[in-house]
């Protein structure tokens, strides 16, 4: 049973190799060999439904040649080469013409062959020509459609052909071939890819309106081949700009503070006459872009920056300068030896930029200096009287006391967190002295609008001793109250008439 087992396998592998190199052989030979009255074409051969053998050509145009493709994907591929193929290939029962191409089917078993075969017999390389013509058909819109100007001239400069684009272009130039040489006119020696921008005013066409072309050439075998772009927007644009930048180019000229930029390479590309007036720096050193490091060397030699105590802590200053001008975290104020004050700022800008500001602030740190040393020689006068003195704004606060009545009263308005008020301080006299009318009289003096005179009263402390509180209007609303001690028992009519009236 065994050997017999054995024998009947191998008598079959035996058999369907044979059957497998006999069906290879036909096939190869059917979609390959030709008889001398075979007409030119093409042949296919599908198994069932699927294509297993085909000329080159034809794989090229299928969508994945690595794979057997299904006839529904070969029709869809040769569509365009043979229109009267049927939907479906058991359809195709006998040799049928078509317009451009003839289809015979020859069966072979479970295998189909086809032959595609032009209508003219000459036409040995049909299929390729038919390839030509549709890649032909299928670039033309696209050149003739394109939003840009197209066209060509022969070697003597005659214009050959033009897509829409350029025809719209020269109707109002006098037709195309009066745009073409209009164009050539302009371009001066064309050379192959070179763009140049072309003014289309044309004063003898009586157009007066400015448009611009980007126009690129290239050489041909027939002569010459232009392209061009109509870029009326980005010369409008690129004028807006030089005009802004020229804008803000005068600004910065009239500013008073001096201006320093830096590119993200830390290059100075931008500075104002400011700087070059507070500095001392030449113009020609800052035309000539020098490094950050470089511009501050400039500045350190020419004594508008601090002097440091050695060259390494200044480099480190530096560079930590940067740092915190790349966050917006810089601001200075540099005194320097020459009595000069210079308040410096550093702010980033987009794409990596730097900004320094050099603002000259002598006059106003003069200025400063000189109203604080008035306020603390005018502290000091009042400070220096023996007298309680007050001054209240118009609205009841305090503002202003001297030394003796932040002792008498205990209160002083520049170490107080809240605002001392006449209601507060008349509480705090009316339970220092003996009662009296004047407190409420007081209060409404302090706040009135009308105009106000110099008066007095005359007070008796608890302990027992007479005080005189002297009420005087002055500037802006304010008044200054006074508590003077009495030295005489009765004022005499000389002191009386002493004491002079003033009006608010």
């Amino acid at each position: 049973m065994d050997a017999l087992f054995w024998s009947a396998t191998l008598f079959g592998l035996v058999c369907a190799g044979l059957m497998t190199a006999s069906v290879f052989t036909l096939t190869r030979s059917d979609s390959t060999s030709e008889t001398p009255n075979d007409m030119p074409g093409l042949s296919l051969v599908f198994s069932g439904n699927r294509l297993i053998d085909a000329d080159d050509p034809v794989w090229s145009v299928l969508p994945d040649p690595s794979t057997f493709p299904t006839y529904d994907d070969v029709r869809v591929a040769l569509l365009p080469f043979v229109p009267n193929l049927p939907l479906v290939l058991d359809q195709i029962d006998e040799p049928t013409q078509g317009s451009e191409v003839s289809i015979t089917v020859s069966q072979f078993g479970a295998q189909t062959r086809l032959k595609l075969s032009p209508k003219s017999v000459e036409q040995n390389d049909w299929f390729h020509a038919k390839k030509h013509q549709i890649a032909l058909a299928q670039l033309q819109p696209a050149i003739q459609y394109a939003p840009d100007l197209i066209w060509s001239v022969d070697q003597h400069g005659s214009l050959i052909w033009g897509n829409d684009t350029f025809g719209r272009y020269a109707s109002a130039y006098g037709g195309d071939h009066a745009f073409a040489d209009f164009i050539t006119d302009q371009l001066s020696q064309p050379e192959a890819l070179r763009s140049k921008r072309i003014n289309l005013t044309a004063p003898e066409l009586h157009l007066t309106q400015k448009r611009w072309l980007e126009v690129t050439v290239k050489a041909i075998e027939t002569g010459m081949l232009y392209f061009a772009s109509g870029i009326d927007a980005v010369v409008q644009a690129e004028a807006a700009q030089q005009s802004f930048v020229q804008t803000l180019s005068k600004t910065f000229a009239n500013l008073t503070t001096g201006l320093a930029i830096f590119d993200r390479d830390r290059r100075l590309v931008l500075f104002n006459p400011a700087l070059v007036d507070q500095s001392g720096v030449s113009a020609e050193f800052l035309s000539a872009r020098p490094a950050m490091f470089e511009f501050f060397d400039k500045l350190r030699d020419h004594q508008i920056m601090p002097e440091p105590k050695n060259y390494d802590d200044w480099r480190e200053r530096m560079a930590r300068l940067v740092v915190a001008a790349s966050d917006d975290r810089f601001r200075e104020t540099w005194n320097l030896s020459t009595g000069q004050t210079l308040d410096v700022t550093g702010r980033p800008y987009p794409d990596g930029a730097i900004a320094f500001l050099f603002n000259d602030i002598t006059a106003e740190v003069s200025l400063t200096r000189g109203f604080r040393t008035e306020l603390e020689t005018m502290q000091s006068v009042i400070d220096a009287m023996e007298d309680a003195v007050a001054v209240f704004n118009h609205q009841g606060i305090l503002t202003l006391c001297n030394a003796a009545y932040s002792n008498l009263w205990k209160v002083d308005p520049d170490t107080c967190i809240s605002e001392s008020s006449i209601l507060e301080a008349t509480q705090a006299w009316k339970s220092a002295f003996h009662p009296s009318p004047v407190w409420a009289e007081l209060r409404d003096f302090v706040t009135s609008t009308s105009e106000r005179a110099s008066w007095d009263s005359e007070l008796r402390a608890k302990d027992g001793r007479e005080v005189i509180c002297r009420i005087d209007p002055i500037c802006y609303g304010a008044t200054l109250v006074r508590f003077c001690h009495h030295t005489h028992s009765k004022q005499s009519p000389t002191d009386t008439d002493s004491l002079q009236i003033v009006s608010a």
